[in-house]
């Protein structure tokens, strides 16, 4: 019947596989271009939120300065809290473990069509792990270290 269909020119193979094929061209170019938008946005709030900060700080120097009053040196010292090696490791080593049960969960749920791709995916759930890993090493040697300098 579809043949009957297509030879009486009521059906259009081509056109419809060209139309498949530049959707299908189309979603691959906004699957790869959207990583790229998304990090400039994060590096363009990143760069305006500093920008303000530093803006507001100095606002306030200068109407210290004007109002005579003294200006304190930690006025403009960066309160950085020193992040935990443990504790980045951990949730590195729970994202890997994360990504590879998602992919096993699907490769078990979806049969063998799905096993191929899902298997990728659930070996690159082996990067984050591995990161985790050097973050605990990083924490246990610095611990360490720290501990044989005050021993000094």
């Amino acid at each position: 019947m579809i043949n009957k269909m297509i030879e009486q020119g009521q059906i259009s193979v081509t056109s419809q596989v060209n139309s498949m094929v530049s959707w299908v061209a189309i979603i691959g170019i906004i699957a790869f271009v959207i990583p790229f938008i998304f990090a400039i946005v994060i590096v363009w709030l990143n760069y305006n939120g500093n920008k303000k900060r530093r803006q507001l700080q100095a606002e306030v120097y200068v109407k210290a300065i004007e109002n005579g009053q003294p200006i304190s040196r930690d006025l403009f010292v960066e309160n950085k809290k020193k992040t935990n090696p443990l504790h980045t490791g951990i949730i590195w080593i729970a994202v890997g473990i994360g990504i590879s049960l998602f992919a096993l969960l699907i490769i078990v749920l979806g049969g063998k069509d799905m096993s191929g791709t899902f298997r990728l995916i659930g070996s690159l759930g082996i990067i984050p792990f591995f990161i985790g890993i050097a973050f605990v090493i990083i924490h246990f040697m610095e611990r360490e270290k720290n501990g044989s300098e005050d021993a000094k």
